[in-house]
């Protein structure tokens, strides 16, 4: 963690009488079944969030030493929290998330908003004002929440990951979402591949987007509308029920967060849909 971010961190603790002193890598906040660290920007609270999701093997750690994506964030006074996957394995640091929803795995879902519920609270975000992103598996875990509980968070913006087969049957909405990937993605293609020697398979975007314009109740399957921004080939639906839209963002580079996410990502998130 860098120094300015680390004294806006402690600033905070100290002016709240201590109460907050958790959310740094040396002592992670804990809230529903497991733990996440946070930075804060300097300015007063309260402040809108990015909860951004790790890849898989990752960590919470990890997510804020992206210091590109972590210090975009912080200048126009977006909080971003690092939520951490629960071990693949006992023993093994990294962190997977329940993007299957097996039963036999701590409740994501339910984790995620204990997050964003505590993280609220503790540290003045506001809870209306979230944006649910991840990367890989991290956006897996994004597209999960937002199928299956979209009230969960204002919007979503999962990069490089998608739902898995078998794909659910109808997702719920209305959501906003921004999903971003890139076109030659080898670890996630656009149409998903059988991994894990063939035991499970990445579902295919467009059949994923398929179930997403339905939920959102879009007016027809092609955009309504296609532009440009710097590398990014954008995608929009916006003839959707009220408070919905779509927007897919192609990149050309392969597996990683790409360079200017978060710009994008929050000029998409500040533009509230018209049809709101």
């Amino acid at each position: 963690m860098m120094f300015l971010p680390f004294l806006a961190l402690f600033f905070l603790f100290a002016g709240a009488g201590g109460s907050n002193a958790c959310g740094t890598v040396a002592e992670p906040c804990e809230a529903g079944g497991g733990a996440y660290v946070v930075e804060i920007p300097a300015a007063p609270p309260p402040h809108q969030a990015i909860v951004f999701l790790h890849g898989y093997g990752g960590t919470g750690a990890g997510v804020l030493r992206n210091r590109t994506m972590i210090e975009a964030a912080l200048a126009r006074g977006y909080a971003v929290v690092a939520p951490q996957g629960a071990p693949r394995r006992e023993g093994v640091a990294g962190g997977a998330w329940n993007s299957f929803a097996s039963p036999e795995r701590r409740d994501d879902i339910a984790f995620i908003k204990a997050v964003a519920e505590d993280s609220a609270a503790r540290f003045g975000l506001d809870r209306g004002k979230m944006l649910l992103a991840g990367f890989s598996g991290g956006g897996m875990m994004s597209w999960r929440v937002a199928c299956d509980a979209p009230e969960s968070f204002d919007a979503y913006a999962p990069i490089a990951g998608l739902l898995w087969r078998p794909l659910p049957t109808a997702c719920g909405g209305p959501v906003r979402m921004l999903h971003v990937h890139g076109w030659a993605d080898p670890v996630v293609p656009l149409e998903g591949r059988a991994v894990a020697g063939g035991r499970i398979t990445q579902g295919d975007l467009f059949a994923g987007l398929d179930l997403m314009r339905a939920a959102l109740g879009c007016a027809r399957d092609e955009p309504d509308g296609y532009g440009a921004r710097g590398a990014y080939l954008l995608r929009r639906w916006t003839d959707c029920a009220p408070g919905a839209n779509l927007e897919l963002a192609l990149h050309p580079a392969g597996h990683r967060i790409p360079s200017g996410w978060a710009s994008l990502a929050l000029n998409w998130f500040e533009t509230r849909p018209e049809n709101d």
